[in-house]
């Protein structure tokens, strides 16, 4: 409890003082201060604009810039307005009207009938060639349908002919003839040519070149160099 009020006393005797500075600077020093600036500054310096800006401005508005808008209005605007009103009521209307009655509704009748009759005969002509390509197809298509038949038969006679005349002969000469004589070449080429080969190698070229390899070493000559 002595610790907490040793504490808490210091720094609210801190506070009431703080209060108090600042209670006597707001009433004897910054409002008398802020009453020499509105004094001074504030009120001399509206005085001035009123013066010299708003009162000139308002009476130049009100005096001079006024009256030249209503007389600008009166005098140019509305003669204006009144003038091109009657251009375009007494001119640009009656000539609109005679263009498009005399100009524009027959140039558009007249397009539309030429649409009307490019349309009809483009119509025509593709009615009519439809018809004639549906014929031409109804005529030629047994044509066709024979032609695509005759030609599948002579592809499978030429295949007949062809396996008959050539694939089973040369089959037949290959078994027949090829074969035999391949496996004639393979059998004697085993029992000729092999057994020499190896006879050579083993009684020939081995003892050589190990009569060789001893020939060498015995002369210093497979040294290898450093």
């Amino acid at each position: 409890m002595i610790p907490a009020l040793i504490v808490v006393v210091p720094v609210r005797l801190l506070w009431e003082l703080l209060r108090l500075l600042a209670r006597l600077t707001g009433a004897y020093v910054l409002r008398p201060l802020g009453w020499l600036l509105y004094t001074l500054l504030v009120r001399p310096l509206r005085w001035t604009l009123r013066v010299f800006v708003v009162l000139p401005l308002r009476w130049l508005g009100r005096e001079v810039l006024a009256p030249l808008g209503r007389a600008f209005f009166r005098y140019v605007l509305r003669p204006l307005a009144y003038a091109l009103r009657w251009v375009a009521l007494r001119l640009l209307v009656p000539l609109g009207r005679v263009v498009y009655r005399y100009l524009l509704r027959p140039a558009g009748i007249a397009l539309a009938w030429v649409m009307k009759i490019a349309w009809t005969a483009v119509a025509f002509v593709l009615r009519w060639l439809g018809r004639g390509l549906s014929l031409l197809w109804r005529v030629l298509w047994p044509f066709l349908r024979a032609f695509g038949r005759f030609l599948a038969w002579t592809w499978h006679l030429a295949g007949l002919v062809l396996f008959h005349l050539l694939v089973r002969p040369l089959r037949f000469a290959w078994r027949v003839l090829a074969v035999p004589v391949f496996r004639a070449i393979g059998w004697a080429w085993r029992m000729t040519v092999r057994p020499a080969a190896r006879w050579l190698r083993v009684r020939v070229w081995e003892p050589a070149r190990a009569a060789a390899r001893s020939v060498t070493r015995a002369l210093g000559l497979d040294a290898r160099r450093p």
